[in-house]
């Protein structure tokens, strides 16, 4: 079966109006596809009648041009695995069909006080909300690596009352424990190698916690102190939030989350840890 590809958002609307009465999986992306995402187009074809993926360099996202540019990119590669796990639908949109130069309304989340990153944030909660205002979808699919992205989401699906089922997969990780990332394309295999590190330090975070350490600073202070001998690694942030509020807490509970950025060179890498 050939790929089905949309560039327009009228084209969007065609596909949507002839497949009406069926459940619609929508998958947001950004390209550079990875098993992560083959595991969740996997997932929403056990799950639903249609299977949309997305592909869009959001330059919302992005705080420096330069970002952009560097960003992976690997349409034919994306294509040809599309293709191969026969998706229902590819949509590729231009920046000027998503956000043409009159573009003026944003989905603006600043007084959740805990978000770190905000712009990025808004840039990518709009046009999230774009695409669910395209396609209608009854479920959309995410991994669970960039946690604040679907707290924020499934807050703007509450507030703005879209009828949207939110379903995420745990973290895929490679060989090294790493979390699958589009942009870990980025990285050398030594800095690959010195970036698992990040999740070995989580695990021991975790484990004290497991012992009833609970106080939140001591807990990160595990990750902050191992992660100085790093020197391939910089620290962005570090904190201990309630998953269901996103509030930083004092003292760890069952209900917490560590959630944990670091710079591997000029590399942005997440991750999370539920201490449960």
């Amino acid at each position: 079966m050939s790929l089905n590809i949309l560039k327009s958002i009228k084209s969007a609307y065609k596909f949507i109006n002839e497949n009406t009465n069926s459940s619609i999986a929508l998958i947001p992306t950004m390209g550079a596809l990875h098993e992560g995402h083959i595991s969740l187009i996997k997932k929403a074809k056990k799950e639903c009648d249609i299977v949309i993926v997305s592909i869009f360099i959001n330059p919302l996202q992005f705080t420096k041009v330069e970002d952009i540019e560097k960003y992976p990119q690997n349409i034919n590669n994306d294509k040809q695995t599309l293709e191969k796990l026969e998706i229902d639908a590819l949509f590729l949109p231009s920046v000027e069909e998503m956000i043409p130069d009159d573009y003026s309304t944003y989905i603006n989340m600043d007084n959740i006080s805990a978000i770190k990153r905000p712009l990025y944030y808004k840039g990518a909660v709009t046009i999230t909300a774009k695409l669910f205002n395209i396609f209608s979808p009854t479920h959309a699919y995410f991994i669970e690596h960039d946690y604040q992205k679907i707290f924020l989401i499934k807050k703007m699906i509450k507030d703005l009352g879209y009828n949207i089922s939110v379903k995420t997969i745990p973290i895929v990780r490679d060989e090294n424990m790493l979390a699958l990332s589009s942009l870990n394309s980025l990285l050398s295999e030594r800095e690959k190698e010195e970036a698992s590190v990040i999740y070995k330090l989580l695990k021991e975070s975790r484990e004290e916690f497991k012992k009833a350490s609970t106080k939140s600073s001591y807990l990160m202070d595990i990750i902050r102190n191992n992660l100085r001998t790093h020197k391939m690694l910089k620290l962005e942030y570090i904190d201990i939030v309630d998953k269901d509020t996103l509030t930083s807490v004092e003292t760890a509970t069952k209900n917490s989350i560590i959630l944990i950025s670091c710079y591997c060179g000029s590399t942005r890498l997440l991750d999370n840890i539920h201490l449960k």
